[in-house]
C-alpha cells in the first residue's frame, strides 16, 4: 500500500511538472549539471567498489527509495538504503553503468532521469537531488526495471 502511494505521488509530480518543462522553463545551469554528473560518477564508483556505506552517504538522512522489482518496495533513510545496497551487491555484484538522460530544475531541487544497466538488467531511474551544504544529495529515488533477463 505504501509503495502505491509513493508511486502515485511521484506520478502526480511528474504529470504536473511535464507541461512546465515542455515550455523550456526550469532549465539547469551548466555548472549544476556538472555537479549532478559528478554525483552520478561517485554513485557508480561506490557501487562498483561494493561500498554500500558510500552509496548511502550520497543520500539525505530522510531519503526514500522505491524499486519496482524484486519485491523490495520502499527503503526509507540512509541506514535502510545502505542495507538494501549491501544486500544487492552481495547477491548480484556486477558493475553498474548509468547514463544521465535529462535534468529538470524544480525550485531548489533537481530532478534527474537516467538509464542504467548491470549485466543483463536494464532500467531507468528518477532521482530528486537537493543541496546539502556544498554538495547535491539524493532525497528520492525511483528505479524501474525495463529489461528482465531470460
Amino acid at each position: 500500500m505504501k509503495n502505491r502511494s509513493i508511486a502515485a505521488i511521484l506520478g502526480l509530480v511528474i504529470s504536473f511538472a511535464l507541461p512546465t518543462f515542455s515550455q523550456g522553463q526550469n532549465t539547469v545551469e551548466p555548472e549544476v549539471r556538472q555537479q549532478i554528473e559528478a554525483a552520478y560518477t561517485k554513485f557508480a564508483e561506490a557501487f562498483n567498489k561494493h561500498d554500500a556505506a558510500a552509496i548511502a552517504a550520497l543520500h539525505t538522512e530522510d531519503a526514500v527509495q522505491v524499486w519496482n522489482y524484486d519485491n523490495r518496495g520502499t527503503a526509507s533513510g540512509q541506514q535502510a538504503i545502505e542495507k538494501r545496497y549491501a544486500d544487492e551487491i552481495a547477491s548480484n555484484p556486477g558493475n553498474l553503468v548509468e547514463k544521465l538522460v535529462q535534468l529538470y530544475g524544480i525550485g531548489d531541487e533537481i530532478t534527474a532521469i537516467s538509464e542504467w544497466s548491470k549485466g543483463v538488467w536494464k532500467g531507468y531511474k528518477v532521482r530528486i537531488y537537493v543541496r546539502d551544504l556544498d554538495t547535491w544529495k539524493i532525497r528520492m529515488e525511483y528505479a524501474i526495471l525495463s529489461m528482465i533477463p531470460r
